[in-house]
């Protein structure tokens, strides 16, 4: 008995979690499923990773060398000479070599920021635009109710003969029109949670609701107050990383015009008619640099520094001009976001609710009332679409900066990064 009260009672559980709703979806939860699945990212990180063993490799010295060395077959004339040959690096090669790597690292870390940031700014996008197609599937499905209600009233009227059929054909042709964007909206959303799952690399935004304040515009500093911030966002930082593992390999090639000397260090043993005659044996070998002086490497590493120069002041021009875009693209959906809510939207609703009221006593023909419908969802679609796109702006704005886009994601960039030190 008791058994089978437990089985119940653990089906009922079973079933009540399985039927409990999933969680909403918070942009917090959309950077952290980011975070730990989104591809991208995971590759800006092994390639940091990566360079912990370009700089071991770089510390390493010259490996020694073996070497034999047999004079004569015969067992009464023969010499047999072993050596061992180590190569003494010279110039200041691995040092240079050292310098290199550092900044090869310094670029991959400012690269994966940069790739953070940029996620960080994607994944943003991708939630505001979906809280938005959320919203105007709900505007849509408000104005074909609506539309249906007006098509409603105007049929009955028509019966009534209080007005022209022509007027209950426009407000059908009206309501299929209405369904028809309502269909839109909803193959719109369908779109943006494809876009968010795919940049977030998680099927998690399709089975849980996304959830947030779209009205809610964040606060921003004067442009004036941004540009300056641009030197220490992550493009800029690796742009200038690289200009310094640039302008650190003409040293490298420099240090190469210099021989290295190699040191051999062994014994010989001389096999005669009489006994053996054992003797030590060192030497001293270096390249003589008459053909090739690696002028070609040395004349090449100078224009590719010269270059990394001029793409750091490329990218910085690149980035003022990004900010002051995306800056302006900021304050015109802002500015039109709250213009819309202010005064368009309260006068369309009011022009509205007066309009249908008027027509249901017969004021009012039925194309003023359509009108005022057309103008008031218009302007909810327009509404809506200006806050999407004030919240994309912003989220552009942050990736420009290297600002996180929100307190959570001030820990996302350089997770599980190891780091090597010399």
């Amino acid at each position: 008995m008791y058994r089978h009260t437990f089985s119940a009672l653990l089906l009922v559980f079973t079933l009540t979690a399985t039927a409990a709703p999933a969680e909403p979806l918070t942009l917090d939860d959309a950077l952290a499923l980011a975070e730990q699945n989104n591809p991208q990212l995971r590759s800006a990180r092994f390639n940091a990773d990566s360079t912990s063993g370009a700089i071991m490799q770089a510390a390493a010295r010259p490996n020694p060398s073996l070497s034999f060395l047999q004079e004569g077959l015969s067992g009464t004339d023969r010499t047999s000479t072993a050596l061992i040959n180590q190569t003494i690096e010279l110039g200041g090669k691995r040092n240079a070599r050292l310098d290199v790597a550092s900044y090869r690292r310094e670029a991959a870390l400012a690269s994966l920021d940069s790739r953070a940031a940029t996620l960080q700014a994607d994944v943003a996008s991708a939630f505001y635009g979906l809280l938005a197609a959320q919203r105007q599937l709900q505007v849509a499905e408000e104005s074909a109710r609506l539309a249906a209600r007006s098509a409603g009233i105007a049929e009955r009227r028509a019966l009534a003969g209080k007005v022209s059929p022509v007027e209950a054909t426009k407000a059908r042709v009206a309501a299929s029109a209405a369904d028809i964007e309502a269909a839109n909206a909803r193959r719109r959303l369908a779109t943006a949670l494809d876009t968010l799952a795919n940049t977030t690399g998680s099927e998690a935004p399709r089975e849980r609701a996304a959830t947030g304040d779209l009205d809610t515009l964040p606060s921003i500093e004067p442009l004036a107050q941004l540009l300056p911030r641009i030197d220490s966002a992550p493009d800029s930082r690796a742009a200038r990383a690289e200009a310094l593992r640039a302008t650190a390999a003409i040293a490298v090639e420099k240090a190469k015009r210099i021989p290295d000397l190699t040191i051999s260090a062994g014994m010989k043993r001389i096999s005669t008619t009489g006994a053996p005659i054992n003797q030590a044996v060192i030497g001293i070998s270096i390249p003589l640099p008459i053909f090739d002086t690696n002028k070609g490497a040395l004349l090449e590493a100078a224009h590719q520094a010269e270059k990394a120069d001029a793409d750091v002041d490329a990218a910085r021009a690149r980035l003022r001009l990004e900010l002051s875009q995306a800056y302006a693209a900021y304050e015109t959906a802002a500015d039109e976001a709250h213009r819309l809510k202010a005064d368009v939207l309260p006068a369309a609703r009011e022009a509205l609710d007066a309009m249908s009221r008027g027509y249901e006593l017969g004021k009012f023909g039925f194309l003023d009332v359509l009108d005022a419908q057309r103008t008031l969802f218009q302007g909810e679609s327009q509404y809506v679409t200006a806050l999407g796109d004030a919240h994309r702006a912003y989220a552009e704005i942050s990736r420009l900066v290297g600002a996180p886009t929100s307190a959570s994601a001030s820990s996302f960039n350089r997770d599980a990064i190891s780091s090597t030190g010399y």
